[in-house]
């Protein structure tokens, strides 16, 4: 190959006239022995003036091609758990903010609805609102309960009644520390019944005599304990009916949602018959707040076994009908939900 590569190259257009001979391949062929020889381990300098890329990472944040150790490998995976439980500990201590929120929203709303629900039948009665009786009344409780479903729902689902709450845990739609907003809408009634009264206290509710003082629930002349009882216990039953019915799967709660519609409506019906039995409860909260405000305790038992036993009755049957139409139980919902 050698003699070949150095051989004297003819033309053959131009024999007589020899050519310079061709470089040697070997001069083409880079030298091993000029490159630099890599930097010692102990050298911290770059070779060019910049510095060199960081090395890819695992996902145990060790460089590729890295053999870690036993120990090294231990203490990657102690690491690991320490940060999945820190997330879990964040995520509980959102769900306890996110409980206490809820029950200050069940709080406020109930008292807004006892505020401004009772005024209806309060200035109806003061003769300031010529024209409320019934179907009045019965359309200013609906149209409060849907307005106040509406706002309140994507926050704390919207109860504003110990019954609907104690339905919907029987139903395992919720969980137990969910009932802690019973407490919450109790102290809210309390609360819009001692403003309400601040502000009607002065008002003369002679006009319509049927009508008690802060419109307190009471079973009115011409019907019995039991007549009123079982009214409560029927409607109440229907209430939680409907809601179980428009707040489960794709009837869930949404700003195109008509769930606090047909909530208004269920209360509204409730009202136009039973206002004039004991002026509608179907709620203990609605009954308990002006009773304390107005110290009238008179059949105050009817209005919470009554709201109670309905309550009962639908969400037990609710499970019953699930497991009928799907072939499986509820799933029980978790303690925090």
């Amino acid at each position: 190959m050698d003699q070949y590569y150095n051989a004297p190259y003819i033309d053959p257009l131009y024999a007589t006239a020899p050519v310079a001979t061709p470089p040697v391949m070997e001069a083409y062929m880079p030298s091993y022995s000029t490159f630099p020889a890599p930097m010692p381990a102990s050298s911290s300098a770059p070779m060019s003036g910049f510095p060199p890329p960081p090395p890819f990472m695992d996902m145990m944040h060790y460089p590729v091609g890295f053999e870690p150790t036993n120990r090294q490998l231990m203490d990657a995976i102690l690491d690991l758990k320490s940060r999945l439980a820190g997330d879990e500990n964040k995520e509980e201590q959102n769900k306890w903010l996110q409980l206490a929120r809820d029950c200050f929203i069940e709080f406020l709303a109930t008292g807004m609805f006892i505020l401004a629900a009772l005024s209806v039948p309060i200035l109806g009665a003061a003769g300031t609102a010529a024209g409320i009786r019934t179907i009045g009344v019965s359309f200013g409780f609906g149209f409060t309960i849907t307005i106040l479903v509406a706002v309140a729902s994507r926050f704390s689902g919207a109860h504003l009644n110990p019954a609907v709450t104690w339905g919907l845990f029987l139903a395992q739609r919720i969980g137990a520390l969910r009932l802690l907003y019973i407490p919450c809408q109790m102290v809210g009634a309390i609360t819009g019944a001692a403003i309400l009264y601040g502000i009607v206290h002065d008002l003369d509710t002679t006009t319509y005599p049927e009508v008690p003082f802060l419109a307190v629930n009471r079973v009115m002349p011409g019907f019995s304990r039991g007549e009123a009882l079982g009214y409560e216990i029927i409607f109440t039953c229907l209430l939680l009916t409907v809601v179980l019915a428009v707040t489960h799967g794709k009837a869930q709660f949404g700003r195109a949602s008509m769930a606090p519609f047909h909530i208004g409506y269920a209360v509204f019906i409730a009202h136009m018959v039973m206002v004039p039995v004991d002026n509608c409860s179907i709620n203990p909260a609605r009954s308990f707040g002006p009773a304390v405000i107005a110290n009238y305790w008179s059949d105050q038992w009817i209005f919470w076994v009554g709201p109670l036993t309905g309550a009962t009755v639908a969400g037990l049957f609710n499970g019953v009908l699930w497991k009928l139409f799907h072939g499986k139980p509820v799933k029980p919902a978790k303690l925090l939900e």
